[in-house]
Formats: structure tokens, C-alpha cells, sequence
């Protein structure tokens, strides 16, 4: 497998396809940048910076999948929606990263409480 040649995918991009693409820009630009903000609030606390920074990540890369999205339904040029894609590839990565360490967050603090709860007089 020579994975230096490149496939090619055309896409006719008619007014309807356009105006999807402005609309689905458009909120990922808007979820990302409450993502951002929430993963920034979210690194205030020293355990809480655990979930915070791939909160933040994941919302900036969601937010430039946005803006590449939007490039693409204007320019109509194949390298923006290649970036729009890698970008929201990106936000899943970070999402699920945030995900697990919400998880592993949780099974740490229920453990914590299981193991204090004897000693504790209750």
C-alpha cells in the first residue's frame, strides 16, 4: 500500500449543501467557544484542571473546525474542509480524553469517600 498517492472525492456543492455548511459552522463556532470558556473555568481548580484543559482543548478545535467549515461553504476550496475535518477529528479525540478523565475522576473520589466512611465514626 503506497500511501504517498492521494484519492479524490468530488463534492457538488449546491445552495442547500452551502447553507447546511454555513449553519453547521456556524454552531460549532458557538458550542466551541462555550467549550473553551467552560474548560477555562474549569481549570481554576487544581483536580478540576484534569477535565479542564481537554474541555479547553476540544472547544478550540471545535470552534477552528467551524471556521474551516465556513471557508469551505464560501471559498468552496477542498484544503478548508480537509482542515474542518482534521480539526473535528481533533474535538472527538479531546472529548473523549475529557471524557475518560471525568470517569476516572469519579471512580477516584468514590473511592476516596468508600475508604474514609470507616474512619469517620458513621
Amino acid at each position: 500500500m503506497n500511501f504517498n498517492e492521494t484519492n479524490t472525492i468530488t463534492i457538488e456543492i449546491n445552495e442547500l449543501l452551502q447553507k447546511k455548511m454555513r449553519f453547521i459552522a456556524i454552531m460549532q463556532q458557538i458550542y466551541g467557544v462555550l467549550l473553551a470558556i467552560g474548560g477555562g473555568l474549569t481549570c481554576i481548580g487544581i483536580i478540576t484542571a484534569i477535565i479542564g484543559v481537554p474541555m479547553l482543548i476540544a472547544g478550540i478545535k471545535l470552534f477552528q473546525s467551524g471556521s474551516a467549515f465556513s471557508l469551505t461553504a464560501n471559498a468552496k476550496r477542498p484544503e478548508d474542509l480537509v482542515n474542518s475535518i482534521n480539526n473535528l477529528g481533533s474535538y472527538w479525540k479531546f472529548t473523549l480524553i475529557g471524557f475518560i478523565a471525568v470517569i476516572v475522576t469519579y471512580l477516584l473520589i468514590f473511592i476516596s469517600i468508600l475508604l474514609i466512611m470507616p474512619h469517620s465514626g458513621y
